[in-house]
């Protein structure tokens, strides 16, 4: 109910008992035809109307300035005439307002909006409302359709090309345990799991050990990339950290069209992928909803991948370079094939004479285009 309409009902009631009180007829006529237009205003309310919403995202998950629509599917399924009325839908903090038209039995409106893609992160989009009052303003009803849903604006996907990435390395080199099997090289021996090929049993380490062992086979010409993106807010401004973010998540889509798993690690110490080379959903996710942390350290992270295996290509994502995790990151040479570090600094710090490690490239970067040329330059060599 409107304040007109407490109004209403609260000045009739005094006015209907003043009149009983003080034997006056017309203060209370007039309160009973107060309280009566409020009761028929709730009558006129209450009756149900037979009205069916449909809504999707198209996409629910879209790089950041990208368009995506929220379409709305609205019908009457009643066999009365629903008038019209006021529809509200919510994305974040944007609301968008419009009136539902007229809508007769059996009838349907389709409507669709732009949805706000211009910021990073993960938005609720909350459930379609429609508002419908009185004609006199005194009660108003608001109804909400369907569920809350979610709406993933990703990192910007700028055109990275992807960096070369076959090579065959020797068989005693680093190795990934998420090679397929099957392939040529032998990398270790391990406990039977149930689904192993038969053929791979070593039978002198299976009576000497008294459980059934396997040889492991790996690819080693199989691409890996790992993405290792530094989360430390005292490296950045607000503008390099989003355009550090556009770099991980460009990178991971570039790796992505090879044929190789990809890990994003960040300096937080969540780990996300190798699981799916084409399921870049979680990596990208991650980034989405990323914040800055001033917890973690990129030269402990990187000492934690230098422990647990080699691959094709490292990207470390960081802010103003630190000559400590320049010299982390090259110890990682003979771990990975290439080895990059994007420097995501703002306009006028770049450095004169930029950080020279042999093995070790580092763009060092203020604007997506020297993001782009500095990245697909390295891709042609």
């Amino acid at each position: 109910m409107t304040r007109s309409g407490w109004a209403a009902l609260v000045g009739g009631a005094i006015l209907v008992l003043l009149g009983v009180v003080l034997s006056w007829p017309a203060a209370a006529v007039i309160g009973a035809g107060a309280v009566a237009l409020v009761v028929l205003s709730l009558a006129f309310l209450l009756r149900p109307q037979k009205l069916e919403v449909s809504r999707w995202l198209d996409p629910a998950r879209i790089p950041r300035g990208e368009e995506a629509l929220v379409h709305l599917t609205i019908g009457n399924s009643g066999g009365m005439t629903i008038p019209a009325q006021r529809a509200e839908q919510t994305v974040g903090d944007q609301q968008m307002r419009f009136v539902l038209p007229r809508l007769r039995k059996g009838t349907t409106v389709e409507r669709s909006f732009p949805l706000p893609t211009d910021k990073r992160g993960v938005f609720e989009v909350a459930p379609f409302s429609t508002t419908r009052q009185d004609p006199f303003g005194l009660v108003k009803r608001t109804r909400a359709f369907g569920v809350a849903e979610e709406l993933w604006v990703y990192p910007r996907i700028l055109p990275f090309r992807p960096l070369p990435a076959g090579f065959s390395r020797p068989a005693e080199g680093p190795t990934s345990d998420m090679a397929p099997q099957g392939s040529l090289t032998f990398h270790r021996l391990r406990e039977y799991v149930v689904g192993d090929d038969l053929r791979l049993v070593h039978w002198k380490s299976t009576a000497r050990t008294g459980k059934l062992m396997v040889r492991h086979m790996v690819d080693t010409s199989q691409p890996y990339t790992v993405v290792v993106t530094d989360l430390r807010p005292q490296v950045y401004s607000e503008t390099t950290f989003e355009l550090a973010l556009d770099a991980a998540a460009s990178a991971i889509v570039a790796a992505s069209r090879s044929t190789g798993p990809i890990q994003l690690r960040l300096t937080d110490g969540t780990v996300v992928g190798d699981e799916d080379t084409a399921d870049m959903q979680r990596p990208l996710d991650l980034l989405t909803a990323a914040e800055p942390d001033p917890n973690g350290s990129l030269t402990n992270e990187l000492l934690r991948l230098r422990r647990e295996r080699g691959g094709t290509t490292l990207v470390i994502v960081t802010g103003a370079i630190d000559p400590v995790d320049v010299a982390a990151a090259s110890r990682l040479k003979r771990a990975f094939y290439r080895v990059m570090i994007i420097s995501v600094v703002e306009p006028g710090s770049v450095p004169s004479n930029p950080t020279m490690t042999p093995g070790v490239t580092v763009l060092t970067v203020s604007t997506d285009d020297e993001l782009v040329g500095g990245w697909n330059l390295e891709a042609f060599r």
